[in-house]
């Protein structure tokens, strides 16, 4: 059996079982979603998604994270969630709060902190297994809820997620039939944005891997912030926007009606303006 059929059945067993992730599942039928687009260039697709409050809102301060359980460690994680061994070191899991079809979220078994470097190998090897999706990375200051425990995300494709650079945010794309040969150029860019980011324990990035055409592909969105002023404005001003890795591909979540209502093209150009960091 294929992994992809293994995330298919864990995805029918667990929805039978757990109605949590049962009513989740069947709410993204009716869930509320407006394009913007710029022309031909590039589409954004804003999703009405309240139960990402907890993600989009979460502290990642170092207080906050050490006095809340993690819970993707086993020993905290709900006892009806059930998973998917991956490689010997990481468990493929349900999310119960998705944003995409078969939304899945990979945790290490160890509890170490969120960290790309060296383990774009991992992420490579995930997206070949699972050809009909993409696999992606919000760094620890980049839209991870869980900073303190390496993990990975992943659901089923859609071209919007596909999208490259662009005029309104960056996007470094590599590319090749190689795996190793990803993983090097990955290598130099870190390199690169380690230079740019000294003072970063990580340099600040969101990362999605996919296959296309028997390629491995990678695109990077270096960042400069973590959170546009936006989310800080008080009064009407305040767009509860927290970008990660699918907001900087194009799919914005928004968790309140009011923010989904109100967000026009301009408010998305300086969303990405104020995050994302712009590369020679």
């Amino acid at each position: 059996m294929n992994l992809q059929t293994e995330i298919s059945e864990l995805f029918t067993k667990q929805q039978e079982e757990w109605e949590q992730l049962r009513d989740a599942v069947g709410q993204l039928d009716s869930i509320r979603e407006k394009d913007l687009s710029w022309g031909e260039r590039f589409t954004v697709r804003v999703q009405f998604n309240p139960a990402r409050m907890a993600s989009t809102a979460a502290r990642i301060d170092k207080g906050a994270i050490e006095k809340r359980p993690c819970f993707l460690c086993e020993a905290n994680r709900p006892l009806i969630q059930r998973g998917v061994p991956f490689l010997g070191k990481y468990i493929i899991l349900c999310n119960p709060f998705p944003i995409l079809r078969n939304h899945i979220t990979i945790p290490i078994h160890s509890h170490v902190p969120q960290r790309i470097r060296n383990k774009t190998g991992d992420m490579l090897t995930l997206a070949e297994e699972l050809p009909d999706y993409i696999v992606f990375y919000n760094g620890p200051k980049c839209g991870a809820s869980a900073p303190d425990h390496f993990h990975l995300q992943a659901g089923l494709k859609t071209a919007l997620l596909l999208q490259g650079d662009n005029a309104l945010r960056s996007c470094l794309t590599i590319e090749s039939e190689n795996r190793k040969e990803v993983e090097e150029l990955f290598e130099d860019v870190y390199q690169y944005l380690k230079h740019r980011q000294p003072d970063e324990e990580e340099p600040m990035m969101n990362v999605i891997a996919f296959m296309e055409q028997n390629r491995y592909k990678l695109h990077l969105f270096p960042r400069r912030a973590h959170r546009p002023r936006h989310y800080y404005q008080e009064g009407s001003g305040q767009l509860l926007i927290s970008p990660g890795a699918l907001d900087m591909a194009g799919l914005i979540i928004s968790v309140r009606k009011e923010d989904f209502n109100k967000i026009e093209r301009h408010d998305i150009e300086e969303i990405y303006s104020q995050v994302s960091l712009p590369v020679i």
